[in-house]
């Protein structure tokens, strides 16, 4: 495997083999579709849509609120897992977020999400287990779906005593919902899911690259090889420091 970082022109290559996952491991449908024999590689090419440049940060990471007072200062804040770039685009109308929580005694979080003229478009409060470590936050079906074209911005805060105060812990993210291309959607059909990924990143589609990736991380927990895509990937968009997080509720 080999990996090719430069955030600010080039784009970041991660070689893999067709064979990284255990035929035995893949789901059936996948099982159809690939056939472990097969030793030629593919290239997992995350590309900046349109030429993106980075932003400052990769998203707003935060420290405060007291029911982080007791976190050590080693720990992580809690922080989305987005790439530091202009542009995060989904093809679903109700994305999934991922983000790090770092231990916290809050047990909601509240999520809310805004359109590009910032009026609140969805709000809603979803539990979590207070503890350390990745959460994914859906939106729920019942929100209304995101409209093609459009700019989001989403932001989740941790409930401190099961209520929002104005120095509660909160990130924020970008995202914006695109039509996929009828070629990229015609060979997603029938791929095995490490394919898919690897689609949706060569075509700029952050979130579902990474939720893609870590469906497979969470359904086959001791797969050696999808650990080392996974912490490859985060480290080479800036996340270095949440690449061996685990996955929490």
């Amino acid at each position: 495997m080999k990996l090719v970082k430069n955030f600010m022109i080039h784009k970041l290559i991660l070689l893999i083999a067709v064979s990284i996952i255990p035929f035995s491991q893949l789901p059936l449908n996948a099982q159809e579709t690939t056939n472990s024999s097969v030793k030629s590689s593919f290239a997992v090419s995350f590309e900046p849509p349109n030429k993106d440049k980075p932003l400052a940060t990769s998203g707003g990471a935060s420290r405060g609120g007291q029911c982080m007072a007791n976190m050590n200062n080693s720990e992580v804040t809690i922080t989305p897992i987005l790439p530091a770039m202009n542009q995060r685009l989904t093809v679903a109308s109700h994305p999934t977020f991922f983000v790090h929580v770092p231990h916290t005694s809050a047990q909601k979080v509240f999520l809310n999400i805004q359109d590009e003229n910032e009026e609140d478009s969805y709000q809603t409060v979803l539990p979590i287990s207070g503890q350390s470590g990745i959460i994914s936050v859906t939106l729920p079906q019942e929100a209304p779906p995101l409209k093609m074209g459009k700019n989001y911005q989403w932001s989740l805060a941790l409930m401190c005593e099961d209520r929002l105060k104005p120095d509660s812990p909160i990130v924020m993210g970008s995202v914006t919902r695109v039509q996929p291309k009828m070629q990229l959607s015609e060979k997603l059909n029938g791929m095995a899911q490490i394919e898919q990924a690897a689609l949706y990143a060569e075509a700029g589609i952050w979130y579902e690259t990474i939720a893609t990736l870590a469906q497979l991380r969470q359904e086959q927990p001791g797969n050696s090889n999808l650990l080392s895509i996974w912490e490859e990937v985060l480290s080479s968009v800036g996340l270095d420091s949440l690449a061996k997080a685990e996955f929490v509720e």
